[in-house]
């Protein structure tokens, strides 16, 4: 297509509006008018219009001639207004999206894994991929990166659904798209959502950039929406009319679009490739939710089945999960974005905030680890530790009535109570990210530097990163030594099992007295420096990354594990662990961007 023509559909689309293009006899008129001599590239836009195959007529151009047409027509239709939103835009990419009405549906079913059904409401519209994401499209964002791509097991590539990458190169896509058409990225490197300001979230009316669906966003979008009638696979009761499986796949993926696409006009919905979803996997809740995305668990959700499943896997309701550094030959997945531009709740400037109270702890050494001779990695061999410096730490778990008001200065999403009460009890289900921009967040308010950058490294009074422990002026977790430390009273130490007696009932919340939930944080006993719930109750996050061989081969002095790994360290034990996890040295990890109903914190404050 030349240049002329291409100039000349834009000018028409400006002129007239969006509407043009679903008239593509009239679009051919005006275009035969206005550039005699192109009969032949005007008819093969038109019928790629006319057939919904506008990818296909892309993919003959040449890269300049494509480039243009992409970009003119990925401005002119989301910017032309004719009072409703488009039925479908085009990134700047190439893909093709088809708007979704907003609308509430059952999710889930009545027995089995994806139980129970229950009902979930989206208060918004989006924008979701009309296929899977394509080699074609992901090999030109290689091309633009200069990264050689995944493979495609010799299979194919162009139309063919990409597989074999994991979860964050698949978000690494999305913000390039978003970053391509100027919208901020949905992401953060540690795959936390992102806010019109580049702030995590978990509200997705928030999220502005392209993105991967939620789980609930998926099954509504693949039962039909507003449009649904139902059916058991994607847009049919007959598995045959809308998926390739392994009955008839010929064992590999399929190029995406032969198949019949759903109410909403989406394409392989069931079948081909299994789609990553953006949340975590976890059961569902048996009652009824608002624009729900779990951040809970370790593992993100797959759905659709593939091409090597049985039919019932492509049910519109399955669901599956997977670790996020995996990547298959049978996982790939789609793009959406939200579609209108919601406005963001606004930052509640001067919300009240309620400061933890924290206790004075005296530097000093100690005997680090477990002391009875039970032979574990990552709490033997006891060792001598030294602190050099004195620090202030948290006299309770922070609880739901401080987090909240961070929530509420920030319009943050507040973390759930799991049923169980807010106010005083330790708040839960927060991140360790969420865990250390609390703590900035205080530090911002009481005038003090920084205590971590936007990638976890500490930072120092100047601002620098460092890993001395004792520059760092602001609020933060406490490391895994100070914990400890802190646990077993500092110099105050009389030598208990657990913090503040060898009696765990009188200091301790955990399986036996618990009822299985948390407690209002300072009802049992203290430890001799005055500190609440430092066994049991939740566990903690501390600063650290978590090590199985760091604990018999780290420093005597300071010690503070730096080195990037996969988890972070968490202390003290919960309501539902058995004895042993309320012990001062038992450790555990989890990963920092997950978070659970058992996991809270406390900050601490170098005493500079």
């Amino acid at each position: 297509m030349d240049g002329k023509t291409i100039e000349r559909l834009i000018e028409l689309i400006e002129r007239l509006g969006k509407a043009i293009l679903e008239r593509p006899g009239r679009l051919e008129e005006l275009l035969l008018e206005s550039c005699p001599g192109c009969e032949g590239e005007i008819s093969g836009l038109v019928t790629a219009l006319r057939e919904g195959s506008l990818e296909h007529f892309l993919e003959g151009l040449n890269d300049p001639a494509r480039e243009r047409l992409v970009k003119g027509l990925s401005r002119l239709l989301q910017t032309v207004s004719t009072g409703e939103e488009p039925l479908q835009i085009l990134t700047a990419n190439g893909d093709e999206l088809v708007f979704v009405k907003g609308g509430s549906f059952v999710m889930g079913e009545l027995e089995g894994s994806e139980s129970p059904a229950h009902r979930v409401n989206l208060t918004y519209d989006l924008y979701v991929g009309k296929y899977p994401v394509t080699f074609q499209e992901y090999d030109r964002y290689c091309d633009a990166i200069d990264y050689s791509g995944p493979d495609d097991d010799g299979i194919g590539r162009g139309r063919r659904p990409v597989v074999n990458l994991a979860w964050l190169q698949v978000i690494d896509y999305c913000n390039w798209l978003s970053e391509r058409e100027g919208l901020p990225a949905a992401y953060h490197v540690d795959g936390n959502l992102l806010d019109e300001n580049g702030r995590k979230t978990n509200d997705l009316l928030r999220v502005r950039g392209y993105r991967l669906l939620t789980e609930a966003e998926w099954e509504y979008a693949a039962q039909g929406g507003k449009k649904s009638r139902g059916y058991r696979y994607s847009g049919s009761d007959d598995v045959d009319e809308v998926a390739w499986y392994e009955e008839n796949s010929q064992s590999m993926t399929q190029e995406v679009g032969r198949k019949a696409p759903n109410e909403l006009g989406l394409y392989d919905m069931s079948g081909n490739v299994w789609e990553y979803c953006s949340d975590r996997s976890a059961k569902y809740r048996d009652r009824e939710e608002t624009n729900p995305h779990n951040i809970l668990g370790s593992k993100r959700v797959l759905r659709g089945g593939c091409w090597c499943n049985s039919s019932d896997l492509t049910r519109v309701t399955c669901s599956e999960a997977i670790d996020h550094e995996e990547l298959h030959a049978t996982v790939g997945f789609r793009v959406c974005r939200i579609a209108s531009a919601v406005k963001p709740k606004p930052a509640i400037q001067e919300a009240e905030v309620n400061l933890p109270a924290m206790e004075f702890v005296e530097r000093g050494s100690f005997v680090m680890g477990d002391p009875s001779g039970y032979d574990r990695l990552y709490t033997s061999p006891t060792r001598p530790v030294e602190l050099t410096y004195d620090f202030h730490i948290g006299r309770y778990e922070v609880t739901f009535v401080e987090y909240d008001s961070f929530c509420a200065a920030t319009g943050r999403q507040f973390p759930p109570d799991e049923d169980w009460g807010r106010g005083l009890r330790p708040v839960i289900n927060v991140t360790w990210w969420d865990a250390v921009e609390y703590c900035n967040w205080l530090s911002e308010r009481e005038g003090l530097p920084c205590a971590y950058d936007d990638y976890g490294y500490l930072l120092d009074s100047n601002g620098q990163e460092t890993t001395d422990i004792s520059t760092v002026a602001g609020y933060r977790l406490p490391t895994d030594t100070e914990w400890e430390y802190a646990a077993r009273a500092g110099n105050k130490n009389r030598g208990y099992s657990y913090s503040g007696s060898d009696d765990i009932g009188e200091v301790a919340w955990y399986e036996k007295n618990s009822q299985s939930i948390t407690h209002e944080v300072g009802k049992k006993k203290p430890n001799e420096l005055g500190l609440y719930d430092m066994s049991g109750n939740v566990w903690e996050w501390c600063s650290d990354w978590y090590a199985d061989d760091y604990f018999g081969q780290s420093p005597n002095l300071n010690p503070y594990n730096d080195s990037i790994d996969l988890e972070r360290v968490m202390r003290g034990g919960s309501f539902g662990d058995v004895e042993t996890f309320a012990t001062v040295y038992e450790r555990q990890y989890y990963q920092p961007s997950a978070a659970s109903y058992d996991l809270g914190f406390r900050i601490c404050r170098t005493a500079i």
